[in-house]
């Protein structure tokens, strides 16, 4: 294993070059990466309801009908994506929204109902008010939060493009030394 990752160093140099240059574009224009990632999605989903669909004729159990409807679902999933990618969005963000508003309110409200029974609710509390400005903050400002959420991303494909760059030199250099 040792030999194989000395003589391919420069996959891993490649890997992290690859990263570095996705990380950047995520950072400095989310909006492309995102609607290329939507798009990737829903070409995927509809290729695989294509495949699902063509299982689902050639099975010979019980599943036949199951597979079909699986795979009709898996399309039109895919042309959403492909033909409404804000709106795939939004729905899915709004739904994140959704859940963190309740999630905060719901902790403040036990935090402050066990108060008389627990030392320190102060704790829920906050937890429960940072869910609910979370989801506040998505609710009223979808794209940035999508466009947000891409950049996070960014930042973690640079740290690990530099992180794989990094290992690719070292291990290198044990090609040197061995």
């Amino acid at each position: 294993m040792l030999d194989n990752i000395r003589k391919h160093w420069w996959v891993l140099a490649l890997r992290g070059v690859f990263a570095l240059i996705f990380g950047f574009i995520a950072i400095f224009s989310p909006g492309i990466v995102f609607i290329t990632l939507l798009f990737y999605f829903g070409f995927v989903a509809v290729l695989s309801g294509i495949v699902i669909i063509i299982e689902g004729i050639a099975s010979k159990d019980g599943d036949k009908g199951l597979k079909i409807v699986e795979g009709l679902v898996s399309i039109v999933f895919g042309i959403l994506f492909i033909t409404h990618p804000g709106f795939i969005i939004s729905f899915m963000l709004y739904v994140v929204a959704f859940w963190a508003i309740m999630s905060g309110i719901f902790q403040i409200y036990n935090a402050v109902k066990l108060r008389k029974i627990i030392e320190n609710e102060l704790y829920s509390i906050l937890n429960g008010a940072v869910s609910l400005i979370f989801g506040l903050m998505i609710l009223f400002n979808v794209v940035a939060s999508a466009e947000a959420l891409i950049m996070v991303f960014g930042f973690f494909a640079v740290i690990s493009g530099m992180l794989l760059i990094a290992l690719s030199f070292k291990v290198k250099g044990l090609n040197k030394a061995g």
